[in-house]
């Protein structure tokens, strides 16, 4: 029988962003100590689910691969930092680029024919997660005033498979090719 791994669709922003993401991870380490999603690469999850076998495997790139036919590139804005009650300091996407991120997600995580076991419905870059009280407060003070100004243009997702340690590996992309056409014929099949 088959071992049932862990996957996950993602948006990786371009390597300059995820360098920025990755100086803030650090500063956040170097005064409140190791925390959850400190190794984790810059990213905004999609979705997660669990996959059986290379068949099955085989069939969601397949999927992948058709829905991102007719995605366009998103052209999008990072720009603030908010500190969540529940252990979780992240950066947010402008109103603009959460209305284009929010509808892309919602079109991926419908096109998938697997279970999905999570669906992000608020795009976001994790700086930390699972932070203590004490690390909070210390996330909140060394990042409350701080401009932020991430831009990228978004114009792939990436397929992920979580290994050891509970890290995510990218195992495919996944690249938007803007046909319209595609979505025209998926529309009028209905």
């Amino acid at each position: 029988m088959s071992e049932i791994s862990v996957y996950s669709v993602a948006i990786y922003p371009v390597l300059s962003v995820m360098e920025k993401v990755k100086a803030m991870k650090d500063e956040l380490a170097s005064v409140a100590g190791w925390y959850g999603s400190r190794n984790s690469k810059a990213h905004i999850t999609i979705c997660e689910f669990n996959v059986i076998g290379e068949r099955e495997l085989l069939a969601i790139k397949s999927q992948l691969l058709k829905l991102c036919t007719s995605e366009p590139p998103l052209d999008l804005t990072f720009d603030r930092i908010d500190v969540y009650e529940n252990g979780v300091i992240c950066i947010l996407p402008d109103k603009e680029s959460e209305i284009i991120l929010k509808q892309c997600m919602k079109r991926i995580q419908q096109g998938m024919k697997v279970k999905l076991t999570h669906r992000s419905y608020n795009p976001h870059i994790s700086i930390g997660r699972r932070l203590n009280h004490e690390q909070l407060s210390l996330a909140r003070d060394l990042f409350m005033d701080t401009k932020v100004n991430l831009n990228f243009i978004c114009d792939r997702i990436v397929l992920r498979v979580r290994v050891n340690e509970g890290q995510f590996v990218v195992i495919g992309e996944f690249v938007f090719q803007s046909n319209s056409q595609s979505r025209d014929e998926q529309l009028s099949m209905f």
